[in-house]
């Protein structure tokens, strides 16, 4: 309800006041109901000026003027701008919210005011740590066993999975020990394979003497020379199988001479038969080479 006084002007449903000049006079419509006026007055707060619609503001000036300024009212029928004097009351938020509901608005017997929920505090506190030091350092040591064991278990699979199988057989040399330059020389050697096949069967020499270098070899017995890995490439030679290789020679330099043989795979990783910590099994003999 609008409330007019000449030089002022008061609304009781909007909770707002105003002042104007002496000689205005100011009117204001009535909302057709409760909803609506809720919709205006959330929708004016916060502002000083609004657009008035319908029956407006009309200033007069009256036939008094002369040495005088007269008073005079002047009905006036048309739109205006309506000026206002900040209300009395503590600022309130630009942007209005048209959307409120029943439970956000609180009678306080003067304005609609909202007011913020109280939060009840706990009954306890909560500390920033909960793991203790002691209990960190427990699981730091837990957590290094686990890793030191499970590091060890990776080993040994490892070196299951990386072991090289074990070349075994058995082995015997016989060779000529006397001669004569330009003499027949014979070398014979006997394989009976009791482990995995074997690839390229080396009877490699692993002395300084080598026989393929004292003698002129006539008959490889299958073999070839191979001065690379000084030995004789006597080919493959399967798991369970035996083989008799005879090398003969003729003696091409007078002397005595000292033999070492082992027997090998000339592929890699070039594994011995027989192998040991402390090397591979050796058939040793000596020969005398004499002149004619």
């Amino acid at each position: 309800m609008l409330q007019i006084v000449r030089g002022c002007a008061g609304s009781v449903t909007s909770a707002r006041t105003g002042c104007v000049a002496p000689w205005r006079l100011i009117s204001a419509s009535w909302v057709a109901g409760a909803p609506e006026q809720v919709a205006c007055m959330a929708a004016h707060e916060g502002t000083v000026t609004g657009v008035g619609v319908g029956p407006g503001v009309g200033v007069g000036l009256g036939e008094g003027l002369g040495d005088s300024l007269g008073d005079m009212d002047a009905p006036a029928d048309a739109d205006g701008l309506l000026c206002e004097a900040p209300p009395l009351v503590p600022p309130q938020a630009a942007t209005a919210n048209t959307t409120m509901t029943a439970a956000s608005l609180v009678p306080t017997g003067k304005t609609n005011e909202c007011v913020g929920a109280r939060v009840t505090r706990l009954g306890f506190e909560v500390t920033a740590h909960t793991i203790s030091p002691a209990v960190t350092a427990l699981n730091e040591q837990r957590f290094n066993e686990v890793k030191t064991l499970l590091g060890v278990v990776l080993l040994a699979f490892s070196a299951c999975f990386d072991a090289p199988l074990v070349l075994t057989a058995d082995i015997s040399a016989s060779a000529t020990q006397a001669a004569a330059v330009g003499g027949r020389a014979q070398l014979v050697v006997n394989v009976t394979n009791t482990g995995p096949a074997l690839s390229h069967v080396g009877l490699t020499f692993m002395s300084a003497d080598k026989w393929y270098e004292r003698h002129e070899v006539t008959d490889p017995g299958g073999c070839t020379v191979e001065l690379e890995h000084s030995a004789l490439d006597c080919g493959d030679l399967a798991a369970g199988a035996s083989a008799t290789f005879s090398i003969t020679g003729t003696a091409i330099e007078a002397g005595t001479f000292h033999y070492q043989l082992a027997v090998r795979e000339l592929v890699r990783p070039f594994r011995f038969v027989n192998d040991h910590a402390d090397g591979a099994d050796l058939q040793t003999w000596n020969e005398t080479v004499a002149l004619k």
